[in-house]
């Protein structure tokens, strides 16, 4: 009844333009109702048989990759704002033996796509220099299990759950990946759930093993070891009555598995993990499913679907930057179709999350906030009055919309920018005697933006 979503996501850092031309209008020619966001809508992707994992590169395309019958691994190209595939890529390896667990996609630079695929015979590396429209012929890294996998340097990092022989732990060089002579065991008694996480270029691998109780597990190799030599590793946390659920970046993340099952989360420092910070809304047990992510800013977010919040089984986020304090729940939509996430963020903490099965698309767009004031609340006839406001995250160039309100339906009547620091004006006239209501709505950046909404500001007319 509970997944341990050990993802990790590759992700390149990117600049968020402020400037938009083109962008699609909030109020629609018949007036609208409400705040809708349409880009925040949850979307199908595709159908797929197996849980996927995303990626964002450097230009901030996302690219997805799930299985989709017995031997095709389906990759997939979305661009910033699009709600269906730019491109598709079906991935077959040599004699098309049946593909198996979770296909792991990279994006270690603008263009470069990594796909490691584990299959019944051995495990394939695809590489895309072209944002995974084709890819190469697919190499043989070795017959190790993929469980989970993350980028750390120049290397991918991956190993095996579910597994007598313990932890263990391969490596590949992305520019020129092949089978190691040797894999590391970082940790060497049975364990059942397996993460990887990064640290400084070193590479923190976590483990679990359900005995009398669950007991969490972390070794760590810092930058420059051999992450094939099990001698490279040394343990630097072990946590008892613990569930791994999973690890990104030095972000870890365990389960009580007992009393309240809360969902802790501990930050590594390089020598050891500091404190554990209870995850606000994840006690009481499940049904649930979780994930992680640790943004390139250092945040981390911490997506869950559950009974714990309203509506039950939609999609939750909460994020925090050390775990000491957290954002409040962002609702993503409902993902009761789904039961394992991956999650691919930028450094501003948007992107996607991709649910299965089917592939669903769950954005994870950045808020918008908007004020607005009236200089004068009454006017005469024929006079005017000057709405100013401003726009929070600021957006110098940013469309922003006047709106004002006539049987319930909201149209817009006036159109400007904002200038630096956000701020934007507009100049009403009192054309007709009345009451109205007038809002100020920053349009989205499409795949990066909500749609902003001020309160509505109420004018008389005399």
């Amino acid at each position: 009844m509970r997944q341990s979503a050990l993802v990790l996501s590759s992700v390149g850092v990117l600049s968020l333009l402020t400037v938009m031309a083109g962008a699609a209008s909030a109020a629609p020619a018949g007036g609208t109702r409400g705040d809708p966001q349409p880009e925040a809508a949850p979307f199908k992707i595709g159908p797929a048989d197996s849980a996927g994992s995303a990626a964002i590169d450097a230009n901030g395309t996302i690219v997805t990759a799930y299985n989709d019958g017995d031997s095709h691994t389906v990759i997939c190209v979305l661009p910033r704002g699009r709600r269906a595939c730019s491109h598709k890529t079906n991935l077959t390896a040599p004699g098309a033996p049946d593909v198996f667990g979770v296909p792991q996609v990279f994006s270690p630079s603008a263009g470069h796509v990594d796909v490691l695929q584990e299959t019944t015979e051995v495990t394939y590396l695809y590489s895309s220099t072209d944002g995974g429209v084709a890819f190469s012929a697919p190499v043989n890294v070795g017959d190790l299990s993929v469980t989970a996998a993350a980028l750390v340097g120049g290397s991918i990092v991956f190993g095996t759950g579910d597994d007598r022989d313990g932890a263990q732990t391969e490596s590949i060089s992305i520019s020129a990946p092949a089978a190691p002579g040797t894999v590391a065991t970082p940790y060497g008694s049975e364990v059942i759930d397996y993460g990887v996480g990064s640290y400084k270029g070193g590479a923190l691998v976590a483990s679990d093993f359900l005995g009398s109780s669950y007991s969490t597990h972390v070794d760590y190799a810092p930058s420059g070891a051999n992450f094939n030599a099990t001698s490279s590793y040394h343990s630097v946390g072990s946590f008892g009555n613990q569930q791994l659920i999973g690890i990104s970046g030095d972000a870890l993340l365990t389960q009580e598995t007992g009393g309240k099952e809360t969902l802790e989360l501990r930050i590594f420092n390089g020598t050891g993990f500091g404190p554990e910070h209870a995850v606000p809304h994840t006690s009481g047990g499940g049904p649930e499913w979780f994930a992680i992510d640790q943004d390139p800013s250092g945040e981390v977010h911490v997506f869950s679907e559950s009974t714990h919040y309203s509506p039950d089984y939609d999609l939750e986020e909460v994020s925090t930057a050390a775990g000491r304090t957290w954002s409040s729940a962002v609702n993503h939509g409902d993902a009761a179709a789904s039961d394992y996430f991956a999650v691919a963020l930028d450094s501003r903490g948007t992107g996607l999350v991709l649910g299965t099965e089917p592939a669903w698309g769950f954005p994870v767009l950045g808020g918008q906030k908007v004020s607005l004031k009236l200089k004068s609340a009454r006017i005469g006839k024929g006079s005017h009055t000057t709405a100013s406001g401003k726009g929070s995250p600021a957006g110098t160039g940013r469309v922003v919309e006047l709106q004002v309100e006539r049987a319930g339906r909201w149209y817009t009547v006036a159109t400007t920018h904002e200038k630096a620091g956000g701020s934007f004006s507009f100049t009403i006239k009192g054309s007709s005697a009345g009451s109205f209501e007038y809002r100020a709505v920053a349009v989205l950046l499409p795949g990066y933006l909500e749609y902003g909404y001020s309160a509505a500001r109420k004018l008389t007319v005399s």
